[in-house]
């Protein structure tokens, strides 16, 4: 079954920013995909069950690349939310009448904090904040840097 005929996956300017920024922080590697480990992760911070999370990926993932989209990811969301007040999430919920796009994002228990964290963290490291860029030191240059610490006689 695909996704993508009926409105779920839809939703308003607000929540997608909100799902964006989400996204952006459940994606570790920054390769526009949400894995399975990724998921695991930042799923569990709506508290469900493990079998609903199941469920929420296995309809989300229709098409069973094994990853999640950023349209994906919304429609998990969606699904999220709808399950923590209380609806059965099913396959059938795709060509449901309900009015997704006023669904609101889940509960996350610890995101905020961690959204924080995440921005205060790459603010300190932002060379354009402290004036210069952090000083980053590879094995690799000092093996092979143009200077030699020992003179050798010839």
């Amino acid at each position: 079954m695909e996704i993508g005929q009926g409105r779920i996956g839809s939703c308003s300017k607000d929540h997608e920013k909100i799902y964006q920024e989400w996204f952006n922080f459940a994606d570790s590697d920054s390769d526009g995909r949400i894995t399975g480990t990724d998921a695991t992760k930042f799923f569990a911070m709506s508290n469900l069950s493990r079998p609903d999370l199941k469920q929420v990926w296995a309809i989300a993932d229709s098409k069973r690349q094994g990853y999640l989209g950023f349209k994906e990811f919304i429609i998990a969301m969606q699904l999220v939310s709808l399950a923590q007040v209380g609806r059965e999430i099913t396959f059938d919920l795709l060509n449901s009448d309900d009015d997704f796009e006023n669904v609101k994002p889940p509960v996350m228990d610890g995101l905020d904090i961690l959204l924080v964290k995440k921005k205060h963290f790459s603010k300190s490291s932002d060379p354009d904040i402290n004036g210069s860029s952090p000083v980053q030191s590879s094995i690799a240059a000092q093996w092979f840097s143009s200077k030699s610490a020992k003179k050798v006689v010839l």
